[in-house]
């Protein structure tokens, strides 16, 4: 299967303006750093909309005649590396918009500062937002939008989505090609929909034995193995199909090859303009005919190490500016996909059934630790392999458990390009 990074298009599209890095030392310039999805592709993850940005841009300067505001785009696998060396020379930037994971790695290495806002300005923002983010009195870093997982589908082929994993598998019974992602943080919610979430999460947080073994209670490996099998057994039907690549999936629903998919939020931008009024978006099925829980991946701003007094006060500006009730609004409304983490902002889920899914996925989904970046990231890249293996067939659900008790240590590293 390809190991092709996904090539995410989340809708910030309101937000950063294309441009050179120049000027660099002017106090009344900020320079902005863009974590894009890979080297293979120049469009911004965050979002390619320049007109949005112009606006915005334009309203901040409003108040704070002078300003300007250049931004460099940095792939994802080059940023931490790219932000080091420039850094070192004294050329770092004033803020940089990345994933939670790399925001707390550009802390950790020293390329981002802690910065200090009080609770008044912090006020609007969802406190389950700005918990993993919290040092004594200082933020790591400042949530700036929310990206909850969704289900997307087809209306001229799914006229009423699935309620539940049953509902789900008997659309595939009945011809209808069904997508799903093998990547932990992409699968996690079918966990949830078996009960199984909370052995999965001890399966990323509990710290290996001394023996290098991976302790899993009972009860956990009985949840576990639930999940496997299913996993396992959904794989054998005709019409469901595995992909390592959320792209792929996305392209195979905008081709009609698949009639519905498990996606996040940040495709809904594209899937809009090519499917148009033939998406349909709901809450991911779970059991019971209640929804599933996803996971919801956020958007964060940093600070650079290296600004002025002054660029740090307008950094700070720029940040509040971005999350006040208005921007949020506009944020949210310009890109569909992207939710407020400014609690203030009415989601219109009454009068849009789009938003209504996103606002019930997001109540009810759950924020991943970072907390740990770095074994987070070993432990996510261990259990892909292990769960490949285990939905191609490669290994029963029975020896899966023992390769996941014996730990990363005990486990082949994948043959994947």
């Amino acid at each position: 299967m390809s190991a092709r990074p996904a090539r995410t298009l989340a809708a910030l599209a309101a937000l950063l303006l294309s441009g050179g890095c120049h000027g660099w030392g002017v106090n009344e310039s900020l320079f902005l750093y863009v974590e894009t999805d890979s080297t293979q592709t120049r469009r911004v993850e965050l979002g390619d909309s320049q007109q949005r940005a112009r606006k915005l841009i334009e309203e901040f300067r409003q108040v704070n005649p002078g300003v300007s505001i250049h931004v460099r785009h940095l792939p994802s696998d080059a940023f931490l590396s790219s932000t080091a060396f420039r850094t070192s020379r004294g050329l770092g930037p004033d803020l940089m918009v990345t994933r939670v994971v790399t925001a707390l790695r550009l802390n950790q290495q020293e390329l981002s500062e802690s910065v200090e806002l009080n609770s008044a300005q912090l006020k609007e923002i969802d406190p389950r937002f700005l918990e993993d983010f919290r040092v004594g009195g200082k933020l790591l870093a400042v949530p700036l939008l929310a990206q909850p997982d969704v289900a997307c589908y087809d209306r001229r082929l799914v006229p009423t989505p699935p309620s539940d994993l049953d509902g789900l598998i008997g659309l595939s019974a009945k011809g209808l090609k069904v997508g799903l992602p093998l990547r932990l943080t992409d699968l996690y919610w079918t966990s949830s929909a078996l009960q199984a979430q909370g052995a999965v999460k001890r399966l990323l947080e509990t710290p290996i034995s001394a023996s290098g073994s991976l302790p899993i209670n009972p009860a956990d490996r009985q949840d576990l193995l639930r999940w496997l099998n299913w996993l396992n057994n959904v794989n054998l039907q005709q019409n469901v199909e595995f992909s390592d690549d959320p792209l792929d999936l996305v392209e195979r629903l905008e081709q009609g090859k698949l009639g519905w998919i498990s996606c996040n939020s940040v495709w809904l931008d594209r899937l809009g303009k090519t499917l148009g009024p033939s998406l349909g978006v709901s809450q991911l099925p779970g059991r019971d005919g209640k929804p599933a829980q996803g996971l919801t991946r956020l958007k964060v701003w940093s600070f650079g190490r290296h600004s002025t007094p002054r660029q740090r006060q307008l950094a700070e500006k720029f940040v509040l500016f971005t999350l006040n009730q208005l921007n949020q609004k506009r944020l949210m409304l310009a890109a569909p996909g992207n939710l407020p983490v400014n609690r203030d902002v009415l989601i219109p889920s009454k009068s849009s059934s789009l938003f209504a899914a996103l606002a019930g996925s997001l109540d009810r989904a759950e924020l991943m630790s970072f907390k740990d970046p770095e074994r987070i990231e070993i432990r996510l890249a261990w259990i892909d392999d292990v769960l490949e293996r285990a939905i191609v067939n490669a290994e029963a659900p029975a020896e899966v458990m023992r390769t996941l008790q014996a730990g990363p240590a005990a486990t082949p590293r994948s043959n994947k390009p």
